[in-house]
């Protein structure tokens, strides 16, 4: 009996051991001391950032080498739900602009390789959900997922919310999961690196992880903008706001059964919001209410 207790003790301690996330440092990201960058997203091989206005007009890639600072587009909505391909030169996004008070929509693609922004589609009344199939650019409209161009390879695991409910994009199906009820609004909802798991938002009800069938959902509190670490960890933001404008937020990790969840200590700035994580799961990019951009080098152990 008792080397079983041991034998427990040890097997706790291992798995403590190996969900405890340390915080190496956290440092101002060079070139938005000044503001005007928000909703950051890290490029597939970890070589710069994408950052974005409030309201998601235009895009500016941070190189996290050089620091050098680059504008890309200034159009209108480009911030919007960006795509980066998996060898980081092509960059996905949406043009929105007003037509007869009418707002239109085309796919636009930027290439780094060829400094070059070019239009996919034309501007369109119907919504547009930019996705890759491989390295190809493709588009959802009306419930279907659009090829751009011949291509023989069928879309990853992808989650997009439609018409406020989740639909999973795989292969050549489409599947439209409601795991907490036809009658919720789903938003912020995405798949795991494994493929495995979906972590989503239900309106007034919080943040939730699912496995990608939309069975065995677990509540993991408030946790807006989620968005995942590792396979095993979700990192989101604790907000709150008076009813016009948030007024306090902190970024908060979780791991996906629920049963840890650990708050970052961001004494330097006043609100942080909209996380975003390399691909490594070593960096943690989030913005202030200014538009400054921190990043939080962590180590999970």
């Amino acid at each position: 009996m008792r080397k079983l207790l041991f034998l427990l003790f040890i097997m706790i301690g291992q798995i403590n051991f190996a969900q405890k996330i340390d915080v190496k440092s956290i440092q101002l990201l060079k070139g938005t001391e000044d503001g005007g960058c928000f909703h950051p997203v890290f490029s597939p091989d970890g070589t710069y950032l994408l950052s974005t206005a409030e309201n998601y007009t235009g895009l500016k890639q941070h190189n996290l080498v050089t620091d050098e600072v680059v504008t890309l587009t200034t159009d209108a909505g480009a911030g919007y739900g960006v795509r980066i391909s998996s060898d980081a030169n092509t960059i996905l996004f949406r043009k929105t602009e007003m037509k007869n008070n009418l707002r239109y929509t085309s796919l636009q693609q930027y290439s780094l390789s060829d400094k070059k922004q070019m239009k996919l589609t034309d501007a369109m009344r119907e919504k547009i959900s930019p996705v890759f199939v491989g390295d190809r650019a493709a588009y959802i409209k009306n419930n279907s997922l659009m090829k751009v161009g011949k291509t023989s390879n069928k879309v990853v695991s992808y989650i997009n919310v439609e018409d406020k409910k989740m639909v999973l994009y795989s292969g050549n199906t489409r599947h439209v999961l409601s795991p907490n009820g036809e009658d919720k609004s789903y938003f912020w909802a995405s798949v795991s690196p494994d493929g495995k798991h979906i972590v989503y938002t239900v309106a007034a009800y919080g943040t939730f992880v699912c496995n990608i069938d939309g069975s065995n959902v677990v509540s993991l509190g408030k946790l807006n903008a989620p968005v995942w670490l590792n396979n095993q960890w979700v990192v989101g933001m604790n907000d709150q706001d008076n009813g016009y404008q948030i007024i306090a937020s902190e970024i908060v990790a979780t791991t996906i059964d629920g049963g840890m969840r650990r708050t970052f200590a961001t004494p330097m700035v006043g609100i942080a919001m909209y996380p975003s994580v390399s691909a490594d799961g070593n960096k943690i990019a989030f913005n202030t209410e200014k538009g400054e951009i921190y990043i939080i080098d962590i180590q999970i152990n």
